[in-house]
């Protein structure tokens, strides 16, 4: 029996049914085809079907099953709905009386009369999986596109990065146009969970690209991690080599989601990515963090364990968090900033103690942000102009 398109990986899927569409129904012609009791008389399968025009693109049969099938509707099955929905699909049709009935031939039946049946909806599925011209995919080069905000309305002052750049686009590349102007109503390739999936395929396409400059060099790592706005914990991860010419490289290769910040945590989650993109954890010869303690912790901390692995990875607590640093300290000593710190911190104090302060600082702040906009000096869109609490000072970033 035929495994089923739904019993393959979904990534799969799509190309396995183009390969089946490639190859079209099997239509084989055999000198006899196997007889069928029903009831007092034997019945078989006819090669004329084949010929017949409403059949002929659709109409399978298996010589194994002694049964019809249906090519477009066996492509776009899905494993929901009663038995009887996948007679032409997984069980197979056998019962040749009906086909030759004028008045309830089961081959016409299966087609159905309205043009939203599932067989002929099958038929345009296919016809649409098989147009590549229309697949955004096929017509976005690596560096024609570059992702940003989620999809804004068309009459929208800030429309995103995506839809902006893709107009952009649009105006010089023909193929993209092309396929943006033939593109059906329902499937304008626009939508958030689009243009994630497009982000995905360009994000593997540049981590690839980084791998291949790496070759066999050896690199050092550069990490640290910080809280997103949704609260989740992220860990920024930078790798940095010589290319074969001689060069220092120094490539963002991701951000990963850590359920903590702990050295084991962070250890574990950068070995996997190392691993899954083939980069040997022997080859590390740098480690950059921060001076944290779950960082450059001598004995537990991130430096420590990937020291224990590879003694090779020398550590630098990395400059740019050491100038950081270097400047908080010498601006404390500068009465006047020293002075604008601790009033900045006295007003955040008095302010978030309490619900009323904090409401009416909220509505003098909406009352600001809605005079702006009626004047036309503030955009309007999705994510802008948020209204949040105060946030407090510190040495090296602002408290969530």
């Amino acid at each position: 029996m035929c495994k089923q398109i739904w019993e393959y990986d979904a990534n799969e899927r799509d190309e396995i049914r183009r390969a089946y569409i490639k190859l079209g129904p099997y239509q084989p012609k055999l000198d006899e085809f196997k007889k069928t009791k029903f009831g007092r008389h034997s019945r078989k399968f006819k090669h004329s079907w084949f010929a017949i025009k409403e059949f002929s693109t659709w109409l399978e049969y298996s010589p194994s099953k002694d049964a019809a099938f249906c090519l477009p509707c066996f492509v776009s099955d899905k494993p929901t709905g009663n038995s009887g929905s996948h007679v032409f699909t997984k069980n197979g049709f056998r019962n040749w009386k009906k086909v030759n009935d004028v008045n309830n031939c089961s081959f016409l039946n299966h087609m159905g009369k309205e043009p939203n049946s599932f067989h002929r909806a099958s038929e345009q599925a296919m016809i649409d999986l098989m147009n590549q011209s229309q697949h955004i995919q096929k017509c976005l080069h690596f560096k024609d596109l570059l992702l940003g905000d989620e999809m804004k309305s068309s009459d929208s002052i800030n429309r995103g990065n995506f839809l902006e750049i893709l107009d952009l686009v649009v105006s010089y590349n023909e193929y993209v146009a092309e396929a943006i102007e033939k593109a059906p109503k329902n499937a304008s390739y626009k939508s958030p969970k689009i243009q994630k999936e497009i982000l995905h395929v360009f994000s593997n396409k540049v981590k690839k690209a980084i791998r291949e400059e790496i070759g066999d060099a050896k690199f050092c790592l550069i990490v640290d991690e910080a809280r997103d706005e949704s609260m989740k914990e992220q860990m920024a991860i930078v790798i940095r080599f010589v290319d074969k010419d001689g060069f220092v490289r120094e490539h963002f290769f991701g951000v990963v989601h850590v359920p903590d910040t702990t050295a084991l945590t962070l250890k574990n989650e950068i070995y996997s990515i190392l691993s899954h993109h083939s980069l040997d954890i022997q080859d590390i010869r740098g480690q950059g963090y921060d001076g944290a303690s779950n960082m450059r912790g001598k004995w537990n901390g991130l430096k420590a364990l990937v020291s224990n692995d590879c003694p090779y990875a020398y550590y630098i607590h990395y400059f740019a968090h050491r100038l950081q640093l270097a400047l908080v300290a010498a601006s404390k000593e500068v009465i006047l900033v020293q002075s604008f710190f601790n009033r900045l911190s006295s007003i955040v104090n008095v302010v978030g103690a309490s619900c009323k302060r904090t409401e009416q600082l909220k509505k003098a702040y909406a009352d600001q942000i809605a005079y702006f906009v009626e004047i036309g000096e503030l955009e309007t869109g999705r994510g802008l102009n948020r209204i949040s609490t105060l946030q407090r000072a510190g040495d090296t970033s602002w408290a969530w």
